[in-house]
C-alpha cells in the first residue's frame, strides 16, 4: 500500500508477525535490564515469552535499520513511558493482540503510534463505546445495522489508539477527545480533531491487511507526505 512516493516522504513500514514464529533462544538475553525486570513481573509463562519475543524482534528490526545488534538498542523513555532513540530519525511503535504483534518504524516522521487487535469474546460493543467514544462516535455506530457494529467498534478503537499511541501522551488522553472514522465503507481518517491531538499533522491509515482477521491501524505525525509499505504474512506464517 503506497500513499506517496515522492523524493521527499516519510517512509513508514508496518509489518505483522505471530511471535511464536519468531521465538529465539537467547531472545532474553537481547533485553536490557529495566526490560527483563518487567519481563519478570507478568504473571502468566505465555505473557512473559510474547513480551520478551515482541520486544526481542522489535531490536532486531531497530539493529537492522541502525546497523547495529540488537543488544546495542539503547532505549529512552519519555513521561508517559513511550520509547525513541536518542540521537536518530527513527520512529518505531508496536502493538500485539494474542499471539501477534505489529511493528511500525519510520523514517522523517515527527512520530508513529500503531494498534492492531483479533477479535475476542467480551471485547467491544456499545457499552464501551458510550464510555469512551466520542458522542458523534457512538451516534454513528448506533446508526448502523445491529450486525456491523462490533466491526465499526474495532474499526474505531486501533485508530483512536494508534492516535494516541502516536501522541504520546499515555492514557491520560481522553479517547472522547476526538472522532475518528468508523463506517465499513469509509477509509481511516479523523472526522474531528479535539484538542488532544491539535497543532500536530496528523496521517490515519487501516493496515489490516497486514494479518488476516485483524483490525490494525497507523497513525503518522509527519509534515511531509507519507509512504507506507505494509508487508503481508506469507501463506503458513499466519
Amino acid at each position: 500500500m503506497t500513499t506517496a512516493s515522492l523524493a521527499t516522504a516519510a517512509q513508514v513500514d508496518v509489518l505483522a508477525v505471530r511471535l511464536s514464529d519468531v521465538v529465539r533462544p537467547a531472545d532474553g538475553q537481547l533485553l536490557s535490564a529495566d526490560e527483563r525486570a518487567r519481563s519478570s513481573r507478568f504473571r502468566f509463562t505465555r505473557d512473559r515469552g510474547r513480551y520478551v519475543s515482541g520486544r526481542a524482534e522489535l531490536r532486531r528490526l531497530l539493529g537492522a535499520r541502525l546497523g547495529c545488534g540488537a543488544a546495542e538498542v539503547e532505549f529512552a523513555y519519555g513521561p508517559a513511558g513511550k520509547p525513541s532513540i536518542p540521537g536518530t530519525s527513527l520512529q518505531f511503535n508496536a502493538s500485539h493482540s494474542a499471539d501477534v504483534a505489529l511493528f511500525v518504524v519510520a523514517d522523517g516522521a515527527d512520530a508513529v503510534g500503531v494498534d492492531i487487535e483479533l477479535p475476542r469474546p467480551g471485547f467491544g460493543g456499545v457499552d464501551i463505546a458510550r464510555r469512551f467514544f466520542a458522542p458523534g462516535e457512538v451516534a454513528r455506530l448506533l446508526a448502523l445495522p445491529a450486525q456491523q457494529r462490533d466491526d465499526a467498534f474495532l474499526r474505531c478503537w486501533t485508530r483512536k489508539e494508534a492516535l494516541l499511541k502516536a501522541h504520546g501522551g499515555g492514557l491520560s488522553l481522553p479517547l472522547h477527545d476526538f472522532e475518528v472514522s468508523l463506517e465499513p465503507a469509509q477509509p481511516a481518517s479523523i472526522v474531528q480533531l479535539g484538542p488532544t491531538l491539535a497543532g500536530r499533522a496528523w496521517h490515519l491509515y487501516d493496515v489490516s491487511d497486514c494479518w488476516p482477521g485483524s483490525y490494525a491501524a497507523v497513525a503518522v505525525d509527519s509534515t511531509v507526505p507519507v509512504s507506507i509499505t505494509s508487508k503481508i504474512p506469507e501463506e503458513g506464517n499466519q
